[in-house]
Order: structure tokens, then sequence, then C-alpha cells
């Protein structure tokens, strides 16, 4: 695409895309005229004539005796009808929502006759009770009564009128615009697809570019990361990421009070097995036992190389007897099924569970103990850390 024609299609592009805001701009003010401005208004009107009218019939209920009633209560529906046509044109809220003031002068003018009509008829009430109900009395001040509540009514009809005319004017107006919003926006669409019909397949194969260099990056932050966690050799854990499992575990533990073992164990005479068999053997020997511990664990336990020939597993939720009892099962496995090409290898075991040390530090060295004991009873065996850790250790 040419540097004239990028700039004639952006330019054609934000004209479009200004004309399609100022008519969804325009089409959403409509609507929120309609649903926030016209029609609580209307409902307004509504109220207005209902609670003079309510108002009217109890008058007349009252003077015809033909129910107990109070002038009070009378003026309180004039009152409230008074009150939605000062929201008319000043505003208001009440249970019904929210009223926003005319904006229209002429239907203004009108709400404001209708005030002052009210206040006339309110004085009307006054005296037509006075002269019925106290004077027990009957004059012309009927007709004017009746005069005047039927011009209140027909000036309040004139404004709802009015506004129900506005309102379906804007419901005109709304639907034009929607239309035109549809049509230009379907215009739109199909120029676009059209223009950029020719580009897909370059499109799709940037595309392809783009995702192959993240699975690329993927593969390499995936690498990088099993690098930087786990031992290169055996697959295992290694000694920094399984010390952080042991931070979480003992936080945890001193949260909760939750017990949790750890075993440490060392391969016996390996450096024999290096300098019998050679290094490679000794490889095989490492990854042979890792998949064998690995086999009698839960998916919760945690295993990790933590140096050179030495190991260490993290049991959570695990007490010493149980610990102990895993111990001597790894320990089994190793002894009794001889390594290819070596021949039979042992391990030793130290175990020591949680007892409320304050560090990790403080623990593994209780395990560490454990397995010197081990070495020194003659290998090939389990010892525990029965002992306490001293309060210097934690």
């Amino acid at each position: 695409m040419s540097a004239f024609r990028l700039w004639r299609f952006l330019a054609f592009l934000i004209v479009t895309g200004l004309l399609l805001v100022s008519m969804i701009i325009y089409s959403a003010e409509t609507g929120l005229r309609m649903s926030q401005r016209y029609t609580p208004l209307i409902d307004a009107a509504m109220e207005i004539k209902l609670e003079a009218a309510l108002g009217h019939l109890l008058l007349e209920e009252t003077l015809h005796k033909e129910r107990p009633g109070r002038l009070e209560d009378v003026l309180t529906h004039l009152n409230q009808a008074d009150w939605y046509a000062l929201a008319m044109l000043e505003g208001g809220t009440n249970a019904e929502g929210t009223f926003i003031p005319l904006d229209d002068p002429l239907l203004r003018q009108y709400i404001v006759d209708v005030r002052h009509e009210l206040v006339l008829f309110k004085e009307d009430i006054k005296l037509h009770w006075r002269n019925t109900m106290i004077l027990q009395t009957k004059s012309e001040t009927d007709k004017v009564f009746d005069a005047t509540f039927n011009s209140f009514i027909e000036k309040a009809d004139i404004v709802e009128t009015h506004l129900q005319q506005l309102i379906k004017q804007a419901e005109r107006r709304f639907i034009v615009v929607q239309i035109i919003l549809a049509v230009g926006a379907m215009g739109v669409v199909m120029w676009l697809g059209l223009l950029f019909r020719r580009f897909i397949k370059a499109q799709n194969r940037a595309l392809e570019l783009l995702q192959s260099e993240i699975q690329r990056r993927l593969l390499i932050e995936q690498t990088l990361r099993e690098q930087a966690t786990t031992d290169t050799l055996t697959g295992l854990l290694n000694r920094r990421s399984m010390l952080e499992i042991l931070q979480d575990e003992l936080n945890r533990a001193h949260r909760l009070g939750s017990p949790f073992s750890v075993v440490m164990f060392d391969i016996d005479l390996f450096k024999a097995v290096n300098d019998t068999f050679g290094h490679e053997a000794g490889d095989t020997v490492l990854t042979t036992i890792a998949t064998r511990v690995t086999s009698r664990l839960r998916d919760v336990d945690s295993f990790a190389r933590w140096g050179g020939e030495e190991f260490l597993l993290l049991l959570p939720g695990t007490d010493l007897q149980g610990a102990l009892a895993l111990a001597e099962t790894c320990r089994e496995i190793i002894a009794d099924s001889p390594m290819p090409g070596v021949g039979v290898v042992t391990a030793s075991f130290g175990v020591a569970d949680y007892r409320h040390e304050k560090s990790v530090t403080a623990l593994i060295r209780r395990a560490d103990s454990a397995l010197y004991d081990a070495k020194n009873k003659g290998r090939n065996r389990v010892e525990a850390s029965i002992t306490d850790a001293s309060p210097a250790a934690l």
C-alpha cells in the first residue's frame, strides 16, 4: 500500500470514526433524555392530576357526609401535587426516582400556571370548606371551585400531552439514528473487509511467525525455569528450590501447628562406586535411586538432590513415626535391588520431625546429625533425631 493510499485510508477511517462516535453520542443522549428526563416528567404530570383529583374527591365525599375527613388530609394531597410541579421546575428526588427540570420554556410556563392554579384551588377549598362545614351554607363558590379545578386539570393535561409528543419525537429520532448507525457500521465493515482481503495471507503468515516465536520463547523460559529449580542429572528439585519449599512449610507449621518431617539420606561409599566403576556408573546409581524413591512418595511430598550423593525428603503432615516408616521403605528398595553394572548399593538415613524450630537450618541440622549417627552405626540404616532441639539451635 503506497503512502498516499495509506494516508487516504487513515483520513477516511478517522472521519468515519468521528462521525460514528458523534452519532453514537447523540443516540445515547436521546435515549437518556427518554429514560431519565421525559418519562419521569410524564409520571410527575400524571401524579399532579392524581393527587389533585384525590384531594377533590376526598373533599366532596367529606362535604356530602359519605365518609369522615379533615381539611388537612385534603390539603396534603394538594401539597403533594405542588411538590411534583416544583420538581418539574427545579428537579427533585423521591422514592419513585429522580426528576430532571424541564428545559422547554413553554412547558415551564404551563407548570408555573399550574402551581398558580393550585394556590387558587387551595383557597377555594378552604372557602368551600368554611361555607359548607362551618357556616352550613351554600353559595356561588361551588361553581368557582369547580371551574378552578377544571382549569388546573386542563393545564396539567396540556403539559402531559406535550411531553408525550416530545418523547415520541425522541423515539423517532432514536430509531432513525440507530438505522443510520447500523448501515454506516455495516458499510465501514464491508469496506475494511474488502480493503484488507489482499493482506489476509500476509497477516496469517506474520501471526504464524509470531506464534512460533512465542512458543520458542516459552520453551526457553520453561527450560530456564527448570534449570533454576531442578537438578539436571536426576530431574529432582535442587537445593535452592527445596529451601524455598521448606521455608514455606515451616511458616505454615508456625501458623497452624501442623506436623511435618524431613528425611536426609546419603549413598554409602559412593566415592568407591565412582572410583571402581566410573562416574557414568555413579550417575546411573543416582538416577536409579531417584526413580525408586520417587515411586514411594505422595504428590504432596518434595524430593531434592541436596548435593553430590546426598538427598532430602520433605513430608508434609507426617509425624516422626510415619517418616521413619517411609525412610525404612526407601532404604529397603535401594539395598534389596542391585544397581545395573554396579551391584548392591546401600544408603543411610537421618529423620527429623518439626519441633517448633524457628529456622530451616536448625531442622536440617537435626536431620543431618541423625544421618551422621546412621553412618557411625554401620551404614545402611535409619536413625531418628529424638533429642529436642536446643534453644540455641531454635
